[in-house]
């Protein structure tokens, strides 16, 4: 491959579809150029992989070679996970191709400003803004979650506040599936997030997981309330140790009105274990009750733009994120069930998903059943069995349906909820949804939790008479073999093992 190659110029068209009109500046990996699609006149953004770079320059024609293949297969990987994320928060995908050998990726053009700069003109934020862009954030990278894809370089420079005031998560340029069997590309002398955002384990080169964008998102929802980092950038000087074995102070020591709950949950995800940092789920439900409601009153001081507006102001924007492609949407309750909820309805539901459910095909049975499984419990209450049964089929429905993101929340809330009691029935079954938490959150490549309740759950099981020991057992098997199967794979292995030698995972 030739890193002599053409330079982009405004006037140019690309792949005769694209005009290009101005560059909007470049990295280290890439350059971004405004540009017009000529069919539609909108315009667009258009992202090249910059193959004239100086750290590919510096490099012998062998590595060369290899590093170029590993950006091109990254800046692929970037186009097909853009192309499956479906947020407003997201950039969505146009179209991708070449332009004289210059890979391209054509995306929405999000205008308006970076949180960085947002945040080094507004400092402090007025707590309504500040919950009002992480709760946002929240939500598109959920969306990434779901499928599931962890971002891996989260920071206020990969956030843009556009002009309508709506945060939306840019670069997904080192984003990885967490799927097993990704492929893991590895780039010379590469490095994982940036400087001051990094997860202890990013820093110590070990296997991402959807925890480790937790922390990242932390360390930015930090900044946004209290006006600074958890841990000053500076010199590099002793920034590395901090987030490695330091405790930050919580965010409210030095922003007032900061509400404890929110203390709590940022120091939560700023854990230096990722199996004690919060999903993003249960990020979402900490920031929903605190996020700005429709008719409030603009925050003082005004900002520019207003992160509470989409808020304040809705109009038509999705407030959750979308499931996978393979998961089963939340339709909008009927008027008859927005009225009452009626046992024989319920009753009748459960009987056909648990139908839809040996047919292996979950549908819409259980697309309604998860749609009303918090209506049924506030309705009815916890002890109730057809509510445990209506929660159940729903988790298992969304569970062979794939959405993990959707079902690990209700299996886990029924053993710490629903389920009441220590008898042997209740202990094994409160061990049999543990161990399907586990088994969703393998999905996010999670493997340290699921080692850990598989290891609970052996002990629980010894202790059960044989025929409820039997059922724990049967679950526990089908989750080793997942882990098994993915300790095989090394793309999908949290390892304690440093990356090889001259890179690192990608």
């Amino acid at each position: 491959m030739n890193t002599d190659t053409h330079k982009p110029g405004a006037g140019e068209l690309v792949d005769r579809r694209y005009e290009l009109m101005a560059s909007l500046g470049q990295g280290g990996m890439a350059q971004v150029w405004r540009a017009r699609e000529i069919a539609s006149g909108r315009d667009v953004a258009v992202k090249f992989l910059r193959l004239d770079s100086e750290n590919l320059r510096r490099l012998d024609p062998y590595d060369r070679e290899a590093e170029l293949a590993v950006l091109y297969a990254r800046f692929r990987r970037e186009a097909e996970l853009l192309s499956s994320l479906n947020h407003a928060g997201i950039p969505e995908l146009h179209s991708h191709g070449s332009h004289r050998g210059m890979p391209y990726i054509a995306m929405r053009l999000v205008t308006g400003v970076t949180l960085r700069a947002f945040l080094d003109e507004h400092n402090t934020l007025p707590l309504a803004s500040a919950v009002a862009v992480a709760s946002q954030v929240a939500q598109a990278l959920a969306c990434a979650h779901t499928l599931p894809v962890v971002h891996r370089d989260l920071k206020p420079q990969n956030i843009m506040i556009d002009d309508d005031g709506v945060p939306t998560l840019l670069d997904f340029g080192i984003a990885k599936p967490l799927r097993a069997g990704a492929t893991r590309y590895t780039a010379h002398g590469s490095t994982l997030g940036s400087r001051g955002y990094q997860a202890p384990e990013q820093i110590l080169e070990k296997e991402p997981t959807a925890r480790t964008d937790i922390y990242s998102f932390g360390c930015v929802v930090y900044e946004l309330l209290a006006g600074r980092p958890p841990f000053p950038l500076g010199e590099d000087s002793g920034l590395i140790d901090k987030h490695l074995h330091a405790d930050p102070l919580p965010p409210g020591v030095y922003a007032a009105g900061v509400p404890d709950v929110l203390d709590d949950l940022v120091l939560q995800m700023l854990d230096k274990d990722p199996v004690r940092r919060p999903a993003i789920g249960e990020v979402l439900e900490v920031l929903a009750p605190l996020r700005p409601r429709p008719g409030d009153p603009e925050p003082r001081p005004r900002t520019h733009p207003d992160p509470t507006a989409p808020c304040r102001r809705p109009k038509g924007r999705p407030d959750t994120p979308p499931p996978a492609p393979t998961a089963l949407s939340t339709p909008a309750s009927d008027a008859r069930e927005e009225e009452w909820l009626d046992v024989r309805t319920v009753e009748r539901l459960c009987s056909q998903a648990e139908s839809e459910i040996q047919d292996g095909e979950p549908g819409d049975a259980v697309r309604r059943l998860n749609g009303m499984t918090e209506r049924v419990r506030e309705e009815w209450g916890a002890r109730r069995p057809l509510v445990r049964r209506a929660w159940r089929l729903a988790a298992e429905g969304l569970r062979l349906a794939g959405d993990f993101g959707s079902a690990a929340p209700l299996f886990q809330d029924m053993a710490d909820g629903l389920l009441s009691g220590d008898g042997p029935a209740e202990r094994a079954e409160r061990a049999e949804l543990r161990l399907r938490v586990a088994e969703c959150r393998l999905a996010f490549g999670e493997m340290e939790a699921a080692i850990e309740a598989v290891d609970v759950a052996g002990h629980t099981a010894a202790g059960l008479p044989a025929e409820l020991a039997a059922r724990v057992e049967d679950v526990r098997r089908a989750v080793v073999s997942q882990i098994t199967a993915r300790l095989a794979d090394p793309g999908a292995r949290m390892g304690d093992v440093p990356n090889p030698p001259g890179g690192t995972d990608a």
